[in-house]
Formats: structure tokens, C-alpha cells, sequence
């Protein structure tokens, strides 16, 4: 007679192949950050038709709404990294997707300047809490030796992607090709969101041992060379000098970076309008393709990291080299694409610009991951806070500069501030750890 065969969970754990539902959990983080960038970026496409039904609003005006949108996200920053770490990621991303594309189909039916500026302080408090929460995902289904390279894929590669295909979705394919108005094209995509808000409840679980399709040995590689499984300690804030002036210097690359970042954001679309005489359709298509660059960069930057981090031993210098010279070559490109005449040569000098700036935001997540350890959604939180501060300022300022003095003296001053942000590296020890583990008093 043939012996039953055991179940899975009577065969010891050192036998027991681990399951691969990472993967889909990956599949997930990375429709939940293209989405969120497409949604994100497509008020920066529909704005020439904004200036169209809206006259008089000027390039100022503008700034302010996209401000409504930065400071709303800076304040939801921190309480939405701080409901995922007491919530869990599941419940919180659920929400929120589906409450920013309802914001986006909002847009389509307000008729009012004060709506839309009430509508777009909704959509950053609404989007505020995504990024802190993924990095959470990231921190609790990947394991250590790979988990800057699928932040480098979620963070950079398809949030980035998502932003180019807002251009090429609305303005070319369903304003354009289509025909439709930009109000129809936004209710499309918030349909969409709608949609991935359901999906990620039903697929998405917090962690490996808590999914059902998931077994115990994934859980251990997920938990392998970290400090503590986090089931019998606590975390514990540690704020000696070093460990703040680590922090200090990743606010303030945040702030600057982020500062430029809304150029890419808010502003391309019209540059390439007004300042280079582009048509509708080839805006959508040039106005993209940095995008494109800055997707491939992230995921060339997670990957190069990793491999750095092997080879030399050295975590904080490997992340240090790549976000620090990385920048350094955006601020020259930058500078340098702002004096072509051609609009088409001035968006593929962009992409470069673009690649080599963006290879360090999967250094950002890793360096958050690094020194957040157990509370990474909070400390990401509190980054991403700065950073939308610097957003909050920027686009008015955008925008009166660019009144005021013209392109150029904006693209240079943007230059600036990135080769700022490179220099911030050099302050950034990820061997600090901001958030520590000590055992609980009995």
C-alpha cells in the first residue's frame, strides 16, 4: 500500500520550496505606481485646454493650483506612512486608489476655479499616503539582496513609465486619435483606478505569512539579514548627532530634488507648447519621452546599487556614488537643453537628463528602507512631506519666473538646485539607523 502523501505543512521548512506570490505582490506595486504617476502627471497634459476654458488664467494661476495639490500631499505625508505601519499597507493603498480616481473623474464635471482648486487639495491628500505605504511592501516581500532593484522597478521604472504614457494616453491617443474632450478622457482613466482599488484589496496581503497562497520559507527569506524579525522587539527612535545630520541632509535632498522634479511634473507639457511651437499630438509624444528616461534610469539605479553594495561591501558609499553623480550629470544636461532650438532636440537631451537624475530616487527608497528599518512607512512619510513642501513652493514660483524673465533663466536655476541636491549625498550615512530594535521590558 502506497503511504498518504504529507501536506505541505508537515514537511519540514528547511525542505520545503518557498513560493514565489512576491511576484504578484510585484505586479501589483507596480500597477499601483504607474497609475498613480499617470494620474498624477495627466494635469500637467490637459493644461493648455484649461488655459483654453478658463480665460485669464494665467501661468501664476496655474501655480497655485498645482500648489494646492503639493501642500496637501505634504500633509498627508506622515499620517498616511503612520496608517500603514498601524493599519497595514492592504487596507490603506485599497482606499486611497479609489479615492483618487474618483478626484480625477471630479475634475471632469467641476465648471469653477474654486472647485478645481478644491478638487486638486483632495487628489494630493489622496495620493499622499501611496508612496510611503509601498515602500513598506517593498520592505516586507522582498528580501535585503534585492530589494533596491525592485524599488528601483516600482519607484523610478513604472511610476516614471506611468508619467510618459499620461501624455501619450490623453493628449495622443484619447484626446487626440479619439477625439474625445479632455473632461471624457479624464472619466477613462479614473474608471480605470477604480478598477486596480478593487484588485489590490482582493490579490494584496501585508506580508508572506499572512497571504494564503504564500508559505512559511518565503517568510524567511523576506525576514533573512534583517537585524530583527520585529516579533519580539520594539521599535526606538535614535536621534544622536550623526543620525540627524543624516536626516537633515536627506530632507534637503529631497526638497531640492523634488523642487525640479515639478518642471517634469506640471510644466513640460507647456514648454514644449509655447516655447517651442510643438502641436498638440507631438507634445503628447516628446513630452514623454523624458519620462521614459527617467523610468529606465530608476531601474538601471536600483540594479546598479545592488551590485555596488556586493562589490564593495560598502552600503553607504555605493548609494552615496550613484545618487550624487547621477544628479551632477542632470544639472549639466539640464542646463545645456534649455539653449536647443529645436523642441525635439531639446526633449531627448531631457531623457538623459532625466535618466541620470532618477537612478538615485530607488537610492532615495533604499537609503529610507535602510535607516527607517520596522517604521520605513513613517520615516518615508516624513521625506516625502519635505519634498512635497518643496512642490507647494515651486510651482508659482515656476511660473513667475517663467513669466518674469522667460525658459531659460528658469532651466538654469533648476540646474542649480540639482547640483545642490548631488552634494547632499555626501552628508548621508545609511548605516545610520534612525529607527532602532530593543527588546520589550517583560
Amino acid at each position: 500500500m502506497h503511504e498518504p502523501e504529507k501536506a505541505v505543512s508537515d514537511v519540514p521548512l528547511r525542505r520545503q520550496r518557498p513560493t514565489r506570490v512576491r511576484w504578484l505582490i510585484f505586479v501589483l506595486a507596480c500597477a499601483v505606481s504607474w497609475l498613480l504617476y499617470l494620474h498624477r502627471y495627466a494635469w500637467g497634459v490637459i493644461k493648455p485646454a484649461l488655459k483654453e476654458d478658463y480665460p485669464g488664467l494665467s501661468d501664476v494661476d496655474l501655480g497655485y493650483l498645482d500648489s494646492f495639490f503639493s501642500l496637501t500631499y505634504a500633509i498627508g505625508q506622515v499620517p498616511g506612512g503612520m496608517a500603514g505601519d498601524l493599519l497595514g499597507p492592504r487596507r490603506v493603498l485599497s482606499l486611497l486608489i479609489v479615492l483618487w480616481s474618483v478626484v480625477v473623474a471630479g475634475f471632469a464635471w467641476t465648471t469653477s476655479m474654486t472647485a478645481l482648486g478644491t478638487l486638486r487639495g483632495f487628489f494630493g491628500l489622496a495620493q499622499a499616503g501611496a508612496y510611503p505605504n509601498l515602500s513598506k511592501v517593498t520592505r516586507s516581500w522582498f528580501p535585503l539582496s534585492i530589494r533596491t532593484s525592485v524599488q528601483g522597478v516600482i519607484a523610478s521604472l513604472s511610476g516614471r513609465a506611468g508619467g510618459a504614457c499620461a501624455s501619450l494616453v490623453v493628449a495622443t491617443l484619447l484626446m487626440g486619435a479619439l477625439g474625445l474632450s479632455w473632461r471624457a478622457a479624464l472619466l477613462v482613466i479614473a474608471g480605470a483606478g477604480v478598477l486596480l482599488g478593487a484588485a489590490f484589496w482582493l490579490l494584496f496581503h501585508n506580508r508572506p505569512a499572512e497571504h494564503p497562497w504564500a508559505n512559511a520559507v518565503e517568510q524567511q527569506e523576506v525576514d533573512a539579514g534583517e537585524l530583527s524579525s520585529g516579533k519580539d522587539t520594539r521599535p526606538k527612535l535614535s536621534l544622536g548627532a550623526a543620525n540627524l545630520v543624516t536626516l537633515g541632509a536627506m530632507l534637503f535632498y529631497a526638497f531640492c530634488s523634488t523642487f525640479v522634479d515639478q518642471l517634469f511634473v506640471n510644466w513640460l507639457p507647456l514648454f514644449l507648447r509655447e516655447g517651442k511651437g510643438l502641436s498638440q499630438a507631438e507634445m503628447g509624444v516628446f513630452a514623454s519621452l523624458p519620462l521614459w528616461g527617467g523610468a529606465l534610469g530608476g531601474a538601471a539605479g536600483g540594479v546598479l546599487n545592488d551590485f555596488l553594495i556586493r562589490r564593495t561591501g560598502s552600503r553607504r558609499w555605493a548609494r552615496t556614488g550613484v545618487a550624487l553623480t547621477g544628479k551632477a550629470l542632470a544639472a549639466v544636461l539640464l542646463a545645456v537643453s534649455v539653449g536647443l532650438a529645436d523642441g525635439r532636440a531639446v526633449a531627448v537631451t531631457l531623457v538623459l537628463c532625466k535618466f541620470f537624475g532618477d537612478w538615485s530616487l530607488s537610492t532615495q527608497w533604499g537609503a529610507i528602507t535602510d535607516i527607517g528599518g520596522r517604521a520605513a512607512g513613517t520615516v518615508f512619510g516624513t521625506v516625502n512631506m519635505v519634498g512635497a513642501v518643496a512642490g507647494v513652493l515651486a510651482n508659482p514660483l515656476i511660473g513667475q519666473v517663467k513669466q518674469d524673465y522667460g525658459w531659460d533663466l528658469l532651466f538654469y536655476f533648476l540646474a542649480a538646485l540639482f547640483l545642490t541636491a548631488a552634494l547632499a549625498w555626501l552628508f548621508i550615512d545609511t548605516d545610520r539607523r534612525l529607527v532602532t530594535e530593543e527588546a520589550p521590558i517583560p
